[in-house]
C-alpha cells in the first residue's frame, strides 16, 4: 500500500459518487449500496480531492478557512484520507 503524505494526490474512486447536502456531502458508493457523510470541512477537502491537488494545498486551504495551523490540517487531512481509502471511497496511487 502506498504511503500517504503532503505530496500525495488521492483521488475519488470511480464509483463513487458525491451529492451535496445543505453545507455537507453525501457520497454513495455504489459498489456496496452504503453512503457516507462528510460534513463541510470534510466537503472542502473532498472538492480539493476532485480538482486533483496535494493534501499539503488542501491542507493550507483548510487552514487558511479554519483556526488550525497547516501541520495540524495536513496530520487531520492524512488520517482521514487513509480511512476514506480502506473504504474504497479514494484511490492513492
Amino acid at each position: 500500500m502506498t504511503d500517504i503524505g503532503a505530496t500525495t494526490r488521492p483521488r475519488p474512486a470511480p464509483s463513487i459518487y458525491a451529492r451535496p447536502f445543505g453545507e455537507e456531502l453525501v457520497l454513495l458508493e455504489f459498489g456496496k449500496g452504503e453512503y457516507f457523510a462528510l460534513d463541510e470541512i470534510g466537503a472542502r477537502i473532498w472538492r480539493g480531492l476532485e480538482s486533483c491537488q496535494d493534501l499539503a494545498t488542501i491542507a493550507a486551504d483548510v487552514a487558511s478557512a479554519y483556526d488550525v495551523s497547516a501541520e495540524e490540517a495536513l496530520a487531520d487531512i492524512v488520517a482521514l484520507v487513509d480511512d476514506m481509502r480502506a473504504r474504497s471511497l479514494v484511490e492513492v496511487t
